[in-house]
């Protein structure tokens, strides 16, 4: 019997642990554990599970914060049982028991009766179900819009990762239209640094997206791990520009902007060739309508910081690739910082400082970073889209003449 742990929000989403049979499990952000999570709310060694036999009990490690088991603080050690709510800091982790049924052994997560999965009610109801010819297994992510389920294609015998947005969204007949239009645009797309997808549609209340399942970390957990990890390399750094703004050239050549380019919407495979970009057009879909007001409920301040300045107008000023550009190059600079250009303890702030204030040079972070690449990410950052990079396909050749006058092979 396979019993673990998923990461359901926080810094880490969408990592999991495997709890080892009659050995200690330590959750925490020291080397030490063998968790190593980035939540800067966790302790360095925060709580420990153990495995007695089939049961699993967790205890806490004299946390700060303590350690929560459904909402409520545990004193002493606790058994878990099976959907059981862990947390730790900022950090929610679900204990997922897979039993032995056959139905795991393909890798699906056995699904977690509805009532003790993590998420609102719509959510809950999900699991285990099926949409269209896709079955729902638990949650691998909450997204501004809605959650992402670790799903199997039951006539593919396919893992999919299928998003399913939050069901006030279909209420809306304008917003399905859009949403359809949007989605039967990117089923024909492939490219080998764009996620997949494999299928869209609305059933019952639910729109839904079946993507490929990507079993690596996201860009945004590797650049929180950089206070913990140290810097990476701006020759990776220059190798995963080159995926993403592949991905983008082909997107901007079939007159399609991606809108929310965003750390969190990067994927990083087991081999960094495998990087991909994903929910192209999924920006465009939910614009207007009702759909601000569905996202905007304590979500939308994680996707500012990446944002264009002509993008934060909401809709006023016109956008075009040029805005992809921008976003890209804020991600670049988390990813050799490990922060975006900008924060602000308000949306307001936040939004006045991409419009008119300068970024911290990268060199006062980054002193071994080219000069080359610190002047292309300055003009990618350029506050008028007349100072970027016309589109993806120009700043991809200013990129790959860089990596091929570095030595640095893609």
């Amino acid at each position: 019997m396979v019993k673990r742990l998923l990461v359901v929000a926080g810094p880490d989403e969408g990592r999991d642990f495997v709890i080892p049979a009659a050995e200690t499990l330590l959750l925490g952000r020291s080397r030490a554990t063998e968790t190593r999570l980035i939540d800067p709310h966790v302790s360095r060694v925060h709580c420990q599970l153990n495995m007695e036999g089939d049961h699993v009990f967790i205890s806490d490690f004299d946390s700060a914060g303590g350690t929560l088991v459904n909402g409520k603080k545990i004193a002493a050690r606790q058994e878990l049982n099976a959907g059981d709510l862990i947390r730790i800091g900022n950090t929610r982790l679900q204990f997922l028991d897979e039993g032995d049924d056959e139905s795991t052994i393909d890798d699906t997560p056995m699904a977690i009766p509805a009532k003790e999965q993590a998420g609102p009610d719509w959510a809950k109801r999900l699991v285990g179900q099926k949409i269209s010819h896709y079955k729902i297994g638990p949650v691998l992510a909450k997204g501004k819009s809605g959650y992402v389920f670790h799903a199997r294609d039951i006539r593919k015998n396919l893992p999919v990762a299928l998003k399913v947005l939050d069901p006030r969204f279909s209420k809306n007949a304008s917003a399905v239209q859009r949403f359809v239009r949007a989605m039967k645009t990117v089923l024909p797309l492939k490219h080998p640094n764009l996620v997949t997808v494999y299928g869209a549609g609305k059933t019952g209340p639910n729109c839904w997206i079946a993507m490929e399942y990507m079993p690596g970390d996201s860009l945004a957990a590797v650049i929180g791990r950089i206070e913990t990890s140290g810097m990476l390399d701006w020759r990776q750094v220059l190798r995963l520009m080159i995926y993403i703004c592949r991905a983008l050239d082909y997107a901007h050549q079939q007159h399609i902007i991606h809108r929310n380019v965003t750390p969190t919407n990067i994927l990083i495979g087991s081999n960094p060739k495998d990087t991909k970009l994903s929910d192209l057009m999924l920006a465009k879909a939910l614009e207007g309508d009702n759909a601000v007001e569905i996202t905007r409920a304590g979500e939308i301040l994680g996707d500012i910081p990446y944002m264009s300045p002509e993008r934060t107008a909401g809709g006023a000023m016109e956008v075009d690739g040029r805005s992809d550009v921008y976003s890209l190059g804020a991600t670049v600079y988390a990813m050799l910082t490990g922060q975006p250009p900008f924060t602000g303890e308000t949306v307001t702030e936040l939004v006045l400082k991409i419009r008119r204030e300068p970024h911290i040079p990268l060199k006062n972070f980054f002193l071994g970073i080219p000069e080359p690449l610190e002047a292309i990410v300055n003009k990618m950052l350029a506050k008028k889209p007349a100072d970027r990079p016309a589109d993806a396909g120009q700043l991809l050749k200013e990129l790959e003449g860089l990596a091929k006058a570095e030595g640095v092979s893609v």
